[in-house]
């Protein structure tokens, strides 16, 4: 009897050996899996930092362009954004000089034309002027336009719409043809 006990007893050895064995082989799976998962979990989180990840380069362009200085005091916080104003202060700075070569002001007077032009026209409070070398050729004022010399080239007429017009139009021949136009028709 001693040996069939001894003999169950062994056999309940290999049996519980059996047992640790499958269960260490399904330990082994367990690990295996976990091991997959850890390592498609690390992929998709370097994927997702490779996405959102800035190289040095990028990100000192990103700190010129909104370098900010904070000040505070007692009665404030100021923030300068010094990037952006220079480049705004540049821009309207261009802006400007393109401006005054075409328009400038000079007091209550506007000049308009290119810096350098023989030809200006200078607006003001009582005339628009127009000018050749700076001497006034024509201007506009009081419900006057003022010619120094006139070139028309096919009709020029003198009248209004309720009392009528006289027409002076050139002949093919060289004279000048004076017409009556009735305001009528």
């Amino acid at each position: 009897m001693a040996l069939l006990t001894v003999c169950q007893h062994t056999f309940q050895n290999v049996q519980a050996y059996d047992d640790a064995v499958e269960g260490v082989e399904a330990l082994k799976v367990n690990v295996r899996e976990c091991y997959s998962e850890i390592t498609k979990t690390s992929e998709q989180i370097q994927s997702s930092v490779r996405e959102m990840y800035l190289s040095k380069s990028e990100l000192e362009s990103i700190q010129q362009d909104f370098q900010a200085s904070i000040t505070q005091n007692s009665s404030e916080i100021r923030m300068d954004f010094t990037a952006i104003t220079n480049e705004i202060i540049n821009n309207v700075s261009a802006n400007q000089t393109l401006l005054e070569e075409y328009i400038r002001f000079k007091g209550a007077l506007i000049e308009l034309g290119k810096v350098g032009n023989a030809f200006t026209a200078e607006l003001s409070n009582e005339e628009l002027a127009f000018k050749e070398n700076g001497q006034k050729i024509a201007y506009i004022s009081n419900q006057s336009l003022v010619i120094t010399n006139a070139e028309i080239r096919n009709k020029l007429s003198l009248g209004n719409e309720s009392r009528g017009w006289f027409d002076f139009i050139p002949r093919a021949n060289g004279n000048l043809s004076i017409k009556w136009r009735d305001p009528a028709g």
